[in-house]
């Protein structure tokens, strides 16, 4: 008998979406569209995953021809040589064959509901909630099979994230697991004003940070400088002082959450050290002189290693753009502010190398939502940080597993193969140790224990 799996996680916390709102029922009709003759609810179960190789418990290294053994609660039980693993007739096993299996994916900067192409301001500023939704939902289960496991979603309406991950997490839709900030704070005409909260005093920051969390915010977002997708905002000028930073900073604390902060100009970056924010995306130093690319704050940066910030350079983006660009697809014009002393590729890469050598760790974040950046090319957080930054490949497969999972603080749970840990896993064809772009296609998915896809076909 044919069948069609409906993909279901292992939840502790179903929660249900608005009552008679147009996206619950189009959610809940979606589950019940099957036009194969029978319907399958999968739970995890007790299974066995086989690999060539298998990547160790620091994402250093391969343990040729393993396995992860994984229980009914969707958790790993052991990794352990295939040829030890004895009586396994109470368990599934998979015999993924000649691939490269991993941790899954982690990735640390999306903005579901926005279409990754030019026109994604027209359609931000334009289309409904519910429209939006359906985007998005799309979007989660794109970056699913892609092998991103867990997501963090740094900036999406509030009507539209929240459904969503309550949708995944109640087995509704599929997609990876969401720690939301919800929309983000912005000032009034400032950058992602379309779906952000504006807010311009110190008193008003800290009454959004309250109701983010209020609404199930994993962390809050602060526009620290104007930015690139924004024509109302000015990415070389700051949008808070640092006293309003630090305000947000200390009532997210407050409340056992953190912040972070997307910052271009140079003087926000410097606010941000001195508000104590916790990470920071972008950090791209641009001048306030619109003349001048940029204004590299070598004494800055040091800073922000020494206080253990977390940056997310998102290149990438840059990657991507500059593929699009050699393929002949039409490029987004420049912002009115960067136009005149646009900083070049060289420029930014020497930068962030120095803040590396400073000792700056960066997440694997890809602004996905962007123009180029599609939900399904998170590898291009690691191959950038090995074609761009020096990384060695197996540095870069830590940077968007276990490092990014340490930064998003999840690394108790997901990010490592070790026993005691979700099961997420993904696997590709090749071996992204030797060839970083392997990575970019995935052959198998599992996420809590269940298998999204298998040997390349989908599914959910």
């Amino acid at each position: 008998m044919e069948q069609t799996i409906l993909w279901h996680p292992h939840t502790e916390r179903p929660t249900p979406l608005e009552s008679g709102s147009v996206v619950r029922i189009m959610m809940e009709w979606a589950a019940t569209q099957f036009t194969r003759r029978e319907r399958i609810t999968i739970l995890p179960q007790a299974a066995v995953f086989k690999a060539n190789r298998v990547a160790n418990a620091r994402n250093d290294g391969w343990l040729d021809d393993h396995a992860v053994v994984t229980g009914n609660d969707g958790r790993i039980e052991a990794v352990v040589s295939s040829t030890s693993l004895g009586d396994m007739s109470d368990k599934k096993v998979y015999d993924l064959g000649d691939v490269s299996l991993l941790p899954g994916l982690v990735e640390a900067h999306s903005h579901l509901h926005v279409s990754p192409d030019l026109d994604g301001f027209a359609n931000i500023t334009s289309e409904s909630d519910d429209r939006m939704v359906i985007r998005a939902v799309g979007a989660a289960r794109k970056a699913l099979l892609s092998g991103v496991t867990t997501m963090r979603d740094l900036g999406s309406r509030n009507q539209v994230a929240f459904p969503v991950r309550d949708a995944i997490e109640s087995g509704v839709i599929p997609g990876p697991r969401l720690l939301l900030a919800g929309t983000p704070i912005t000032t009034t005409a400032g950058h992602c004003w379309m779906f952000g909260t504006e807010a311009d005093t110190a008193e008003e920051v800290v009454k959004v940070v309250r109701q983010q969390v209020k609404l199930g915010a994993n962390h809050i977002k602060i526009m620290a400088s104007g930015g690139n997708f924004t024509p109302t905002s000015n990415p070389r000028m700051t949008q808070y002082p640092a006293e309003t930073l630090r305000a947000a900073v200390v009532e997210a604390e407050r409340m056992g959450i953190y912040v972070v902060a997307h910052a271009h100009a140079t003087a926000g970056i410097r606010n941000c050290i001195e508000a104590g924010i916790h990470q920071i995306i972008h950090c791209r130093w641009l001048s306030s002189d619109p003349t001048v690319a940029l204004d590299y704050d070598p004494d800055g940066a040091a800073k922000l290693a020494d206080q253990g910030r977390w940056v997310d350079p998102t290149i990438g983006l840059s990657v991507l753009g500059e593929e699009a660009r050699a393929a002949g697809a039409p490029q987004r014009s420049q912002h009115w502010a960067v136009a005149a002393a646009r900083p070049t590729s060289e420029q930014t890469i020497e930068v962030l190398q120095d803040m590396r050598a400073k000792g700056v760790r960066y997440t694997a974040g890809l602004d996905m939502g962007m123009a180029f950046a599609d939900y399904d090319k998170t590898a291009y957080n690691a191959i950038s940080f090995v074609e761009m930054l020096g990384y060695t490949p197996w540095e870069a497969v830590a940077a968007s597993t276990s490092v990014t999972a340490e930064a998003l603080r999840v690394e108790s749970t997901v990010g490592t193969l070790e026993h005691g840990k979700v099961a997420d896993l993904m696997s590709v064809s090749g071996d992204p140790s030797i060839d970083i772009r392997a990575l970019a296609t995935s052959t198998d998915v599992v996420k809590g224990g269940v298998p999204v896809k298998l040997d390349g076909r989908a599914l959910v």
